[in-house]
């Protein structure tokens, strides 16, 4: 035993100073640049929703914020580049309605969406809002599924599992028409296409496409909440519109790479939620945006309940990616 004495206090004083290096750490953290990955292009709605708060995030922080944009494959790059990123609080990653969907329709993923990633805060939500190519002849939600029946349409997404995506595919699935996905690298560019019109419809946030609902270049037909929005009041929503109980949400959250310390996730938790200020909640109300700032555990219990959800609808409509 004396001479196993002198093995265990070393490895004791080792365990000692592992963890005093930690808290040493995280009393210091951040000490560098905060880097957050928003699975989108630059203008999607989810882009608009972070820059809003970066600059207050900043300084509440001491800290440089700096976005960085990685709108491909529906999210998978900027999620798989996060996941696999060093837990230090440095990394972070945007999640949003797809994060918990991809999981139900995909047979392989490159990380693990409940083990791979720490939870950190519940930013927003955004309505939803069915908008078209004026040039389409119709002018109702109504006209628009009866013209569907007879006319071959097609819809502008962010790629596989993306709140466009799923919001059409479980449209299609109760309305009973068919609608072609045309899947892009990002929200903006597919928006862009239908004011083109290059493709003749799009689920899109209100907050993204309001100003060209306003200045005529779309037509909303239709809104995913199960109210009617104020700055819309006279577009109807899908599920007063024949399905009833027809609800699409578009969540916003923020997630670190698993086992980041929970002192860091708690400063960053509470950095989000302050960084929701009275003036940038304002803003945000004006585009749509309902500011949340709940902690880790509202979006570690919403991201629960929405796998079981997307899975649900896979079974019911065969969305799963082979």
């Amino acid at each position: 035993m004396a001479r196993l004495r002198p093995i265990i206090m070393s490895w004791l004083a080792g365990l000692l100073a592992l963890a005093l290096g930690v808290v040493t750490a995280s009393a210091e953290w951040p000490a560098a640049p905060i880097h957050i990955f928003v699975p989108f292009t630059p203008g999607a709605s989810t882009d608009v929703v972070v820059r809003t708060i970066a600059p207050k995030l900043s300084d509440l922080l001491g800290a440089s914020v700096v976005i960085e944009n990685r709108g491909s494959a529906g999210g998978l790059i900027a999620t798989q580049t996060v996941a696999a990123a060093k837990p230090d609080g440095y990394t972070l990653l945007v999640v949003t309605t797809s994060f918990a969907a991809q999981p139900a329709i995909m047979n392989e993923l490159p990380y693990d969406t409940v083990k791979d990633f720490a939870p950190i805060a519940l930013l927003a939500d955004l309505p939803g809002v069915l908008v078209i190519n004026p040039a389409l002849p119709v002018k109702t939600f109504a006209e628009l599924l009866d013209y569907a029946k007879t006319h071959a349409l097609t819809y502008g997404s962010a790629g596989v599992g993306t709140f466009p995506h799923l919001g059409i595919e479980l449209l299609k699935s109760r309305a009973k028409i068919p609608l072609a996905q045309v899947p892009y690298r990002g929200a903006t560019q597919a928006l862009t296409d239908v004011i083109a019109g290059h493709v003749d419809l799009k689920l899109d946030a209100y907050v993204s496409a309001h100003g060209h609902i306003s200045d005529g270049a779309l037509r909303a037909l239709a809104v995913s909440s199960l109210t009617r929005l104020p700055e819309l009041p006279d577009v109807p929503t899908i599920a007063e519109s024949g399905f009833p109980g027809f609800e699409v949400t578009y969540w916003i959250g923020v997630v670190a790479p698993a086992s980041v310390p929970e002192e860091v996730r708690a400063r960053l938790a509470q950095a989000f939620k302050e960084s929701l200020t009275p003036e940038n909640r304002a803003l945000l109300a004006k585009n749509g945006v309902r500011s949340l700032g709940s902690g880790h555990e509202a979006l570690q219990s919403l991201v629960a309940r929405e796998l079981d959800q997307w899975r649900q609808l896979a079974k019911e409509t065969d969305l799963t990616v082979k």
